[in-house]
């Protein structure tokens, strides 16, 4: 069935009274209820800006005065250790990743003692965007309501000089934008052979025929015999961004990165060079759905597929968040243009997981036929019913003045509630992404100075004469992941790994420089070698360090003596 796409800080013993006062207070929509609204959104930010873990930022603002969010999770310095940035609904109506965003800060925050989260922390930043783009998600709350995916600029989708001039309509009168099946012996819709509530294209192949004609619920407002096609659209956070963009396709923008909220959330990935991986919530998922390498692609100068020596690093993670999640049956993903997870990797070059997080579970087949065709929508029915949900909306004949003496019904499914479960099982989820956010967190490189060899060359004939000193460092990788992706690489937007050494005053280096870049290092106990020759009398100490910025700083102090 063809759907509608339609700072103060307060003291520590009253921080967990007001975080639970705050996710109390949670706004309601007309399909799926206990969603939290923009003002109960910002509430739940203030409450927890109360604990000494968190602290806000406000990237900045959209064009209805809404503020992009980020709540940084931190022990120490958050600048001074590799981070993750988790961003919430990209796709705005994916409501529940926000929801899940503000659901694990508030996890870590009230498990802040536990043993597991200190560790974490004490090891990474967390960079949280929850909502965005708040100007979309808000649009869940407004009446009638229906599927809105972009911001409020106006956009001229049609391209007939006129904006926003040609929106759904809620023709019943129900409070919700369904679909309208207009009867047409030229359609290509036909009704699904084990519930005629579901339509499924007819097949010409199988000698089958249409009998309806699908569009949104609505009226040709602009009388140019098009439907809903010129709306208030906005532009999709998800579809402006550089990667793959569609150009002058509905929801892509003028130009790309052209919105405050895709500039506020780029620009500050773009200044915080210690971020090693980006996690988003997206109905474009590569957790139960791996992108795939292709080594013909890949050779191209323009990368577009997973890179091959990434592509092992992202099938493990990929494959333990399925065990953690314990999901079956995850819906296909969407093909991404302009995405905000691809151009994670391929433009800012850091290892990018999406994960969709919920979607309706598979109930039990009561099988009447062998049709394949709408199967998603028949399990969504028995789904709705099983959990007495009211999430469909019967097939209801209205009178349509755009289509006289035509058999004209609106219904469907309500927007909202196959993107979004029902809030109660959003604390399972959150427990399951919390336990995987801290496996990923556990699996970053992890550097070590494991040996400074150094060894006498000779030198002064004097006692306490100058002498020249081989310094052979070795640098170990005891992470999981590689010290860069191969994107990261190929990208030039990490740092890569630094190598320094810092001479006592009257020592001076014979061969090499003072700081060295490294090549990547692999991961679980991958090395790196490199050889300085120093003049310096006997006994005197020197500093080395290695570090970048996503991946952490490891420092060691050697003496320049035979056999250190």
């Amino acid at each position: 069935m063809q759907r509608l796409c339609p700072t103060r800080r307060l003291p520590r013993l009253s921080v967990y009274v007001f975080l639970t006062l705050a996710w109390t207070a949670t706004g309601a929509a007309a399909a799926v209820e206990g969603y939290a609204n923009y003002e109960t959104f910002r509430k739940q930010v203030d409450a927890l800006d109360a604990s000494d873990l968190v602290s806000v930022t406000v990237l900045g603002k959209t064009s209805q005065q809404r503020d992009v969010v980020l709540l940084t999770i931190a022990r120490g310095k958050s600048e001074n250790k590799p981070a993750i940035l988790i961003v919430g609904n990209v796709h705005a109506p994916h409501l529940v990743g926000g929801e899940m965003v503000m659901r694990l800060a508030k996890h870590l925050v009230d498990h802040a003692d536990d043993d597991a989260v200190k560790a974490m922390l004490d090891r990474v930043t967390l960079y949280l965007v929850p909502r965005p783009s708040p100007d979309a998600t808000e649009a869940f709350f407004a009446q009638p309501s229906f599927e809105r995916e972009g911001n409020a600029r106006p956009t001229d989708d049609d391209r007939d000089f006129e904006t926003n001039e040609d929106g759904p309509d809620d023709l019943d009168g129900n409070g919700v934008i369904t679909m309208m099946r207009v009867e047409d012996p030229a359609g290509r819709w036909m009704p699904h052979p084990d519930d005629p509530r579901v339509l499924i294209e007819a097949d010409p192949k199988k000698n089958e025929a249409g009998k309806y004609t699908l569009y949104t619920e609505g009226r040709d407002n602009d009388e140019d015999e098009a439907f809903n096609e010129d709306g208030p659209g906005g532009v999709s956070f998800n579809r402006n961004f550089t990667f793959n963009y569609p150009y002058f396709k509905p929801g892509a923008g003028p130009h790309q990165v052209s919105e405050p909220e895709t500039r506020a959330v780029a620009d500050f990935a773009f200044a915080r060079t210690n971020i090693a991986v980006v996690i988003s919530f997206t109905p474009e998922d590569n957790l139960f759905h791996p992108w795939k390498p292709d080594g013909n692609r890949e050779r191209q100068r323009i990368k577009t597929t997973l890179m091959s020596d990434d592509a092992p690093f992202q099938d493990f993670i990929a494959e333990r968040y399925r065990a953690i999640h314990g999901g079956k049956n995850a819906p296909s993903s969407p093909k991404g243009e302009g995405s905000f997870s691809e151009w994670a990797y391929f433009h800012y070059g850091r290892w990018s997981f999406a994960a969709r997080g919920w979607w309706v579970p598979a109930e039990e087949e009561k099988k009447r036929s062998d049709e394949k065709r709408g199967k998603d929508d028949i399990n969504a029915l028995r789904w709705l019913e099983a959990n007495k949900i009211d999430g469909f909306v019967e097939w209801k004949a209205i009178e349509h003045p755009d289509f006289k003496g035509r058999k004209v019904e609106v219904g469907g499914f309500k927007p909202y509630v196959l993107l979004n479960p029902p809030v109660k099982e959003l604390d399972v989820l959150t427990e399951n992404h919390a336990a995987w956010l801290g496996e990923v967190a556990g699996l970053l490189p992890k550097i070590q100075i494991s040996e400074a060899k150094v060894e006498s060359l000779g030198g002064s004939d004097e006692p306490n004469g100058p002498g020249v000193y081989r310094v052979t460092v070795t640098v170990i990788n005891h992470g999981y992941l590689p010290t860069m992706s191969e994107m990261g690489r190929i990208s030039r937007q990490l740092n890569p790994l630094q190598l320094a050494i810092e001479l006592p005053e009257g020592a001076s280096l014979v061969q090499g420089a003072p700081r060295t870049q490294l090549d990547v290092i692999k991961g679980k106990g991958g090395t790196a070698e490199h050889v300085y020759l120093v003049k310096a009398a006997k006994g005197l100490s020197a500093k080395l360090k290695v570090w970048s910025p996503s991946v952490g700083e490891y420092e060691t102090t050697i003496t320049l003596k035979e056999g250190e």
